[in-house]
């Protein structure tokens, strides 16, 4: 009955145009007095099949050779207009369709005298895609379409469309296929495989290219396989006619009441109706219902001459005051038939203007047509020369929405549609880009009831934030937490002990020096260990900055009185004659100095030029939908050249240690007092060992922020508990010997390192008293005989 009506919008665009009626396209008014250019038309039912179509203008043409026909209108489905349009090209007829959408008609090659004043499914694909990414924010989009000319062109429309942006802002497009039927009576088993394969993409948003015929099998096989309801959308293209859900009522509950609720029709619409009455759709469904008599039996009088079946009941016979009472809308359909209707007429004229005749070939008219712009029913008309197709610019497009409404008894279910959304592009405009708005008064109600859309991919189940634990954490101050009570614990034992003969021997200004380092140093824990779990980003790029500050200043302070404690001893290495060694403040501070001013040099360079951020880095693992499974937040370098900072850093500071050490072998064979010097060897060694082994490893684990920080902490704790208990338990071990022995040296007014043995000193004392015992021989010698 629909097709019925929308066929009477073409006939009524040809009885307005004949008869010069301009109620809904203005520019016709009075065209009958100027142009002598009349419309006849034979109607014919392709009965929506290839094979009928073929043979019914075979048929036709073949009965009239002579008269062949001015132009083709129809048909109405892209699988029938398909094989139609390459026999009229053939024939140089031109074929003028109002609702065949298929891309591949745009090939002018194949289909060089086709055209249409609806957009093809490349327009009204970009459309979708527009909505889809515009209004629901779609990354992730499943198509269901029947694998014939119609949906497989719109299929690769939507394909194309959706990759036209930049990467990073495409829709991901998985299509799954079935196999064309006409009959209802066919095999389900590819919908069903097309269906499964929709469940096991795990998407949630869904467009449909396909027939009413498969709707019902359709969406029972998506409830079986649970991909309808609250959690999914279904939006279906212009295949599934809006007249579909007429009439029709569903058990309550029932899988297709489930499945259709909620569920979206997109597709170019005939116009949009305003108040005042004013837009060409109002005009024509003013004129559609308002016909007068003789357009009203024009419909009667102009419906199909031939059927396959040869049956008059298929056909709807319009009983008096049929239209006036509004019994059926025209629809999108009528409103476009009626402006092809139009357009053609149009057309001639403009040929009978520009020749003076009114005889000319298809191609000529074929050419006019595309040619040709007028204000119709559906809008500006205006014809992209290229595809021959409407231009997508001057298209309206809608989407409707399905809305369950219950019955009286509360038994049954019937599906509604309600206008929802248009688009706002407009003629004339040098942008592609369309915008959805919704109509006024109007909004999407989606399965569950709410205007709220589904999430359109599964939930995410969760990034891996590889952040530091709370245990990690835990430990980690545990470690620092150690070195604050040695360095602490050993300030307060030198200074309660600062008058004793060991720590006098030690040099108190020494050890505080020691303790101070490894605190400093310790404390470089806390920046090290924070992340975005316990801080804001900004705080972690501070802590970022502050952390090598205090690593670096408090090992300064540190290794610097070790260094000055060795570079001392090995002054007795090269004056065997001395016997005690004082290390002095200077002695102290100028290798703290130079330490401490190459160290601050490369800090400040590096802090003011390119100082250190804290970021957080996804990693290349993502899940089905793109979405990063796993990333590393952790202190980072702006650019590849600032690694040069951290390498000057540790060629200072490695340049010390080493010559520290080679001091310390040089020394080796030197004892002094409290075996000072063997501990301060075992310190620089173990320094050095842990700097070794621990660079390979930060490399190691550089990726890993639990890692990293494991490993930095690590080395941090070896190297102030290695220089904390080698430098004060062996002191506190002879403190208590000392105390056992009641020695007197606590009141002892020496200071500093006493040598027990050298090997060179040795040595001379040695040849010393055996000269003083020959002289001391002699003497004897002179005395006896004497």
């Amino acid at each position: 009955i629909q097709a019925y009506a929308d066929m009477n919008g073409f006939i009524l665009g040809v009885h307005h145009f004949n008869n010069g009626i301009g109620a809904a396209v203005p520019q016709i008014e009075g065209i009958n007095k100027t142009c002598p250019i009349r419309l006849v038309h034979t109607n014919y039912d392709t009965e929506s099949s290839q094979t009928v179509a073929l043979d019914t203008f075979s048929r036709s043409f073949l009965e009239n050779p002579d008269q062949p026909p001015s132009a083709v209108f129809g048909a109405w489905q892209s699988a029938v207009s398909v094989p139609l349009a390459i026999l009229t090209g053939v024939l140089g007829i031109p074929q003028f369709s109002p609702l065949s959408t298929s891309t591949e008609l745009d090939d002018k090659v194949q289909y060089p005298l086709f055209s249409r004043l609806i957009p093809s499914d490349a327009g009204t694909a970009r459309a979708a895609v527009a909505y889809f990414r515009n209004r629901l924010d779609v990354s992730f989009l499943g198509v269901l379409y029947v694998n014939d000319a119609y949906g497989s062109a719109f299929h690769q429309a939507i394909q194309e469309a959706a990759a036209e942006r930049e990467e990073g802002d495409q829709i991901e497009v998985k299509g799954y296929a079935f196999s064309y039927k006409e009959s209802v009576d066919f095999d389900a088993s590819e919908i069903e495989l097309a269906i499964k394969q929709l469940k096991e993409s795990r998407f949630r948003v869904f467009f449909g290219v396909f027939y009413g015929t498969h709707y019902d099998i359709i969406m029972n096989y998506a409830y079986e396989y649970g991909i309808v309801g609250p959690e999914y959308l279904w939006i279906i293209s212009d295949g599934l006619s809006l007249s579909y859900f007429q009439n029709k009522k569903y058990d309550v509950g029932s899988p297709l009441v489930v499945a259709s609720q909620g569920i979206g029709l997109l597709r170019a619409g005939g116009g949009r109706t305003t108040e005042d009455g004013r837009t060409g759709y109002d005009r024509f469904t003013n004129a559609y219902f308002n016909q007068d008599g003789d357009a009203a039996n024009q419909t009667n009088c102009k419906r199909p001459t031939f059927n396959s079946q040869n049956d008059d009941s298929v056909y709807y016979v319009a009983q008096p005051d049929f239209f006036r009472a509004k019994t059926l809308a025209p629809g999108a359909s009528g409103a476009f038939s009626f402006d092809t209707a139009v357009g053609i007429g149009l057309a001639a004229c403009r040929l009978f203007e520009e020749k003076g005749t009114d005889y000319f070939n298809g191609k000529e008219l074929f050419d006019s047509f595309v040619n040709t712009e007028f204000d119709g029913a559906t809008g500006r008309i205006q014809i992209d020369p290229k595809t021959t197709s409407r231009s997508v610019q001057s298209a309206f497009f809608v989407l409707y929405n399905s809305i369950g409404v219950l019955d009286k008894t509360g038994e049954s279910i019937s599906i509604e549609l309600e206008l929802a959304s248009h688009t706002t592009a407009v003629a004339d405009s040098e942008s592609s880009e369309m915008a959805w708005v919704n109509f006024p008064g109007k909004v999407y109600r989606y399965a569950d009831g709410s205007t709220e859309p589904p999430l359109t991919i599964p939930p995410k189940i969760g990034e891996n934030l590889n952040q530091i634990s709370l245990g990690l954490q835990v430990a980690v101050y545990m470690m620092m937490a150690l070195i604050f009570i040695f360095s602490i614990g050993f300030i307060v034992w030198t200074y309660w002990n600062r008058k004793t003969r060991i720590v006098r021997a030690s040099q108190p200004f020494f050890l505080y020096m020691i303790c101070i380092g490894t605190f400093i140093m310790g404390s470089a824990i806390i920046p090290i260990s924070v992340d975005d779990r316990i801080a804001s980003i900004e705080d972690c790029s501070l802590a970022c900055i502050f952390s090598p500050w205090l690593a670096s200043y408090g090992f300064v302070i540190a290794f610097s009185a070790l260094f000055s404690k060795t570079w001392r001893i090995n002054q007795i290495f090269h004056h065997p004659q001395l016997r005690r060694v004082t290390v002095n403040i200077k002695d102290v501070i100028v290798p703290f100095l130079i330490l401490l001013g190459l160290n601050t040099i490369v800090l400040i360079c590096w802090t003011a030029i390119s100082p250190l951020k804290w970021e957080r880095v996804h990693t290349d693992a993502r899940d089905d939908f793109g979405r990063e499974l796993y990333s590393n937040g952790m202190c980072r370098l702006n650019s590849n050249k600032d690694i040069a900072y951290v390498v000057f850093l540790v060629i200072i500071n490695l340049a010390v240690l080493l010559l520290a050490n080679i001091q310390a072998y040089q020394a080796r064979t030197i004892t002094v007092e409290f075996g000072e010097s063997q501990y301060i060897a075992i310190i620089n060694s173990s320094i050095l060992q842990a700097g070794i082994i621990g660079g390979p490893l930060l490399v190691i684990a550089r990726d890993s922020p639990a890692a990293f920080v494991l490993v930095t902490v690590g080395e941090i704790f070896v190297i102030c508990m290695s220089i904390l208990l080698l430098i004060f338990i062996p002191k506190i071990k002879y403190m208590k010997k000392w105390k056992k022995k009641n020695s007197s040296s606590g009141s002892s007014n020496l200071s500093g390192i006493k040598v027990l043995n050298h090997p060179k000193g040795d040595e001379l004392e040695l040849k010393a008293l055996r000269s003083e015992n020959e002289q001391l021989k002699l003497s004897l010698e002179r005395l006896s005989l004497c």
